[in-house]
């Protein structure tokens, strides 16, 4: 057997491993002849250990008996400081030897050929193989093993696929164009790995511009790593009313690309009209009311309404409803909210100092609304109050002898009146003698005309006497009567006058 102990160990595989270094592994010495048993060892792929990487050992019985089992011993160690991989030990020809068993069991190889598949062999590491064999016939029976390893130098790359998603929110709706939109951006990286340098825009759709007043909105969210999300929130505003959407895109540096939905914000606006009333025309002395009515005719409530109402010049405040007050030469109502659709009544009530136009201007104003302005006028007008008093200045009155009546005509209204004229009718029982005063009297029998005032003021009076005489004793009636442009009706007096002998 010694002949196929020695065999086995010099056949050895044709490569090197040039990246593994020897280490200090223990040395085992060789068998010692004559003791029943050989013992021989190779090392691969070399033969010498310190540039081989395995070495291979095979010890059994110097001599069997023909038909007799018998155990062989095959020791693979690593002569390396490193781990070995797919360490194979070959049986490439056997010659007079019938194999029995193994542990571990054996293989065949791609050519037939019985094999060892030792897996991994650890740094320094052995392995043992243990045979059993029967001889076939006297005589030499002999076998040829050889040891391979296959390492594998393995590198690896995690395959990663970033990607991007985009959500926009907007703010559905406003009340007036100096609501602010509010629109948040969440860019997120959804994937695995980082993507890098990621940016969003947004073109603003026509009538809308941020606070700064740009059109265009542009973040920079940076690198992204996997599942990282970022949130970017801008304040916008609109021009005008109306529905309001655009969508947003992100982008990276190495191509990826989201796009956002277009969410719509819809802009509605409050509108005020305005009116104001009031009489056409009054009396001075009499308190004038007006009346104001905002309307909100737009699309949504206005807020912090406010009415403005001057008080005409050289009038009076006196009151107003609807908890106006008065502010200055002004009166202030605080209406605070208007709803869309609606509108409110106001009136306030003036005292006037003199006759003429009292013109009001009104205005109403609300937030983020143009102001709306009115304003409507009363004439003040004067009436006039013409008294016409008779009074005769001796009564009773002998007849022969005269007396005199005192005319007095005065205005007590408020304006002028004019073609202010006074006739008197005498009784037959009295003649007319003389007359003078304001203008001119004449007497044509028993009339007595005071020739017309062209104009009599406020205040003003006129006074005239008229000279008569007593004709016959009798209980006398004079009657006076008095025309103007404003009292075309008479205005009549009387006077009595005792006449007596």
């Amino acid at each position: 057997m010694s002949r196929f102990l020695q065999r086995a160990l010099l056949s050895a595989p044709a490569f090197a491993a040039p990246f593994l270094s020897a280490c200090d592994c223990p040395q085992r010495s060789a068998a010692v002849p004559g003791n029943g048993s050989v013992y021989a060892e190779l090392a691969f792929p070399t033969g010498d250990r310190a540039t081989s990487a395995i070495l291979v050992r095979q010890s059994g019985p110097r001599e069997v008996r023909l038909g007799k089992e018998c155990t062989y011993t095959i020791e693979v160690q690593n002569l390396t400081k490193h781990d070995l991989q797919n360490v194979v030990v070959n049986l490439d020809d056997i010659s007079n030897v019938q194999f029995v068993s193994s542990v571990p069991a054996p293989m065949n190889g791609h050519n037939g050929d019985m094999q060892w598949v030792l897996s991994d062999l650890p740094a320094c590491g052995t392995k043992t193989i243990t045979i059993n064999a029967k001889p076939l016939a006297v005589g030499t029976a002999s076998n040829c093993l050889s040891a391979s390893y296959a390492n594998v130098l393995c590198s690896s790359s995690t395959v990663v696929a970033p990607s991007l998603d985009l959500t926009k929110q907007a703010t559905p709706e406003v009340c007036g164009q100096c609501d602010e939109i509010t629109l948040t951006y969440r860019v997120r990286n959804p994937g695995s790995g980082i993507a890098e340098a990621v940016r969003v825009r947004d073109a603003l759709p026509s009538g809308m511009t941020t606070s700064e007043g740009r059109t265009e909105v542009v973040l920079d969210a940076g690198d992204l790593d996997a599942g990282e999300e970022r949130t970017f929130t801008v304040k916008a505003k609109a021009g005008r009313q109306g529905t309001f959407a655009s969508a947003a895109s992100a982008s990276s540096d190495s191509g990826l690309m989201a796009r956002s939905d277009d969410p719509e914000t819809v802009v509605r606006q409050p509108q005020l009209a305005f009116s104001c009333d009031a009489n056409n025309r009054v009396f001075l002395g009499r308190d004038l009311s007006y009346r104001v009515t905002v309307r909100n005719i737009g699309q949504c409530d206005a807020t912090g309404t406010v009415v403005r109402a001057t008080v005409p010049a050289g009038s009076k405040f006196i009151s107003a409803d609807g908890a106006g007050r008065l502010d200055g030469s002004n009166v202030v109502w605080d209406l605070d909210r208007l709803p869309a659709g609606k509108a409110s009544t106001l009136s306030m009530k003036v005292r006037p100092a003199g006759i003429g136009t009292a013109t009001v201007a009104a205005s109403a104003s609300a937030r983020c609304v143009p102001t709306a302005n009115t304003e409507c006028a009363t004439e003040v007008a004067g009436i006039p109050a013409i008294l016409l008093e008779v009074v005769d200045t001796v009564d009773p009155v002998e007849v022969g002898t005269e007396t005199t009546f005192n005319v007095v005509v005065t205005n007590q209204g408020s304006t002028a009146d004019g073609s202010v004229k006074v006739v008197g009718t005498l009784p037959d029982s009295l003649q007319f003698v003389s007359g003078s005063g304001a203008t001119a009297v004449s007497g044509s029998g028993q009339t007595v005309t005071l020739a017309p005032l062209a104009s009599l003021a406020p205040g003003a009076r006129a006074e005239w006497r008229i000279v008569v005489k007593a004709k016959a004793a009798a209980d006398a009636r004079s009657r006076w009567e008095m025309t103007s442009d404003h009292f075309r009706t008479p205005v009549i007096e009387t006077e009595s006058s005792n006449l007596y002998e």
